[in-house]
């Protein structure tokens, strides 16, 4: 089972604070109608502040506290199915939070009711040894309630990682996000009463309700098909697919009316185009966000490669003096490999000093890059050995734009464990594209490196891959598919980019 081993109680702890303030609402509801039925009848016995607010806050501290040990210690060893020593601590823990926080309410807590509301306001001891079980018991189910809907959250975002299937993604944030609009609802619905005064049931923020999980469906299906659609233009399939936009909004028009708490009349209107508003209007102020943070990280992320990289600089001046010097010693002695070697090392140090900074660069020069590192690497390499390497590296046909240097760790990788001179070897090398996706494959030979091989890196342990996959999430965020398969023989790769 998928799991993800970074939790966040964030949204526990938002979830446990609309339910107190539920509470308190509805207790303060109740105060107001006992006064109405019988005013003064319980003065001295009882106070808000002291025999409700008091209480509630005890309730919901026991009650967030036993949520945080079981959110972080029980619900990953059970679904881990590792339930040792420290996560059986920290059941009893949790269940004794959990008898705490029941036993304080009802000790701190005064009814209004009595034991039969039907008979009027009356100021009792809420404490038992019942209510105490009851509301320890309500407890227990609101965290276990909340714990199975965020184990499924989880669950689905990292399948949806894993596999990168948008339709898990949508999935998970749609119980998410119905989630916290629901609770979001109650508390909308309780202060409603209070600070109008009337019944709710004859109010139309009852059918609030309602409008949640429309609200949800478009703000989803916008955020993820339509502003994609929108801001692709006409481009390509997308005059095809403008048809997306309509679709959900079209449902729901059909659809909702039919719920019975509508009519068919004039006053439908506002709702509707409310519902479309909020989840439309919604759907693009977090595009903008998540556009301008993803813009943020880029640069940040820009700003701090280009600092590594005038840190680790040598002189360039001095260093392509070097080469030259070199280059020109190497022809004078007749070693054209040597020279050839060396010019291509120029010219790739070149492309790094001059090309690197640049957001995204031609194809063309990213191949040349490539062809460069790898006639390098085939310099050390002996015709008789059984090495059998197939380039294959389509040049565009016209303008097509990559971030520089995202390739070639790919290609250094193969070469550094794909080649071995005791054993057959191979590396095939694909790049080839379309009007709207790069592809790029690597196949290779494994040979990890043993302890007696001289190489001076065998004990390095490289980031070159980690820096790609984090740059693919940075420059294109949904727009790639890397899969890498490793075996005890081979290593395979294979990059899609979406540069349409």
């Amino acid at each position: 089972m998928a799991t993800i081993e970074k939790r966040n109680w964030g949204l526990g702890f938002l979830l446990s604070v609309v339910l107190a303030a539920g509470m308190i609402v509805n207790s303060y509801i109740n105060f107001q109608e006992a006064q109405d039925q019988c005013f003064q009848c319980f003065e001295g016995q009882y106070d808000f502040l002291k025999n409700d607010l008091f209480p509630t806050a005890v309730l919901w501290l026991g009650g967030l506290l036993a949520g945080l040990v079981f959110h972080f210690y029980v619900t990953p060893a059970i679904v881990r199915q590792q339930f040792g020593i420290v996560a059986i601590l920290a059941s009893i823990i949790g269940l004794f939070l959990i008898f705490v926080a029941a036993s304080g309410y009802g000790l701190t807590n005064i009814d209004l009711w009595g034991n039969d509301g039907e008979s009027g306001p009356e100021a009792f001891r809420y404490f038992s040894a019942l209510h105490v079980i009851q509301d320890g018991l309500k407890i227990f189910m609101v965290i276990l309630a909340y714990e199975a809907v965020a184990e499924l959250y989880y669950f689905l975002v990292a399948r949806a990682k894993e596999n990168r299937s948008l339709v898990l993604k949508t999935l998970a944030e749609f119980i998410l996000f119905s989630a916290v609009l629901f609770m979001l609802w109650y508390v909308a619905k309780l202060s409603y009463i209070v600070i109008t005064d009337n019944d709710y049931s004859e109010s139309r923020i009852a059918q609030l309700r309602h409008w949640i999980i429309p609200i949800v469906v478009l703000h989803l299906h916008w955020f993820y098909r339509c502003i994609p659609i929108i801001e692709g233009g006409f481009a390509g399939d997308n005059r095809f697919r403008f048809a997306e936009l309509l679709v959900v909004p079209i449902l729901i028009l059909i659809f909702l009316p039919s719920l019975p708490q509508y009519h068919l009349d004039r006053d439908l209107l506002l709702p509707l185009l409310g519902i479309h508003g909020l989840g439309i209007g919604s759907a693009y102020l977090r595009s903008i966000f998540i556009g301008e943070k993803q813009t943020f990280l880029t640069e940040v992320t820009q700003t701090s490669a280009e600092l590594g990289a005038l840190r680790a600089q040598i002189n360039p001046h001095f260093l392509f003096n070097a080469l030259n010097t070199l280059y020109a010693i190497a022809m004078k002695e007749n070693s054209e490999k040597t020279a050839d070697g060396i010019q291509k090392l120029g010219d790739m140090m070149r492309f790094m000093l001059h090309e690197n900074h640049q957001n995204r660069i031609p194809l063309a020069k990213e191949i040349e890059y490539l062809h460069n590192l790898i006639s390098i690497q085939e310099l050390r390499l002996d015709e008789n050995q059984q090495i059998e390497l197939k380039i294959n590296l389509q040049n565009p046909d016209r303008d097509v734009f990559i971030a520089p240097m995202l390739l070639n760790p790919f290609v250094e990788n193969a070469f550094k464990h794909g080649i071995s001179f005791r054993n057959a070897s191979w590396i095939y090398i694909t790049l080839t594209h379309d009007p709207e996706h790069i592809f790029f494959k690597v196949h290779n030979s494994y040979h990890p490196k043993n302890d007696n091989e001289l190489d001076p890196e065998k004990d390095s342990h490289g980031i070159g891959l980690d820096n790609v996959r984090k740059r693919l999430e940075l420059l294109y965020p949904d727009k790639h598919e890397l899969s890498i398969q490793v075996s005890d023989h081979d290593y395979f790769v294979s990059l899609v980019l979406t540069i349409a």
